[in-house]
């Protein structure tokens, strides 16, 4: 009775790593990401985060996979910097044109 139970409470565990760990989150993620920074950000430091994104995923497939990481980091890094840019450069035109409505109401 008791090898049977411990027989049927055997688990297997794989050992294994996997054979490539993914550049970003998902599979698309970086790529999604890039195009996302490209749309909400500014264009032409987005375009670069897609090139970058796109050149990590066919070292990724070509088995590269320290260039992958290189490439993929410096994708995220255009990304966030394409958004950063956009994000400063709204809250600085806010800021502009509350100074110039100031500067106005302060002449009159």
């Amino acid at each position: 009775m008791g090898e049977e139970m411990a027989l049927e409470t055997l688990v297997s565990v794989e050992t294994d790593p996997p054979a490539s760990p993914p550049v970003g989150c998902c599979r698309y993620s970086l790529r999604c990401f890039a195009t996302c920074s490209i749309i909400c950000g500014c264009s032409c430091l987005g375009v670069m985060a897609l090139v970058f994104a796109v050149k990590a995923e066919e070292r990724r497939k070509a088995g590269k996979l320290e260039e992958a990481l290189f490439l993929g980091n410096r994708a995220k890094r255009f990304a966030l910097a394409s958004i950063a840019v956009w994000l400063g450069g709204l809250v600085l035109g806010l800021l502009l044109l509350w100074l110039l409505s100031y500067a106005i109401a302060q002449a009159e």
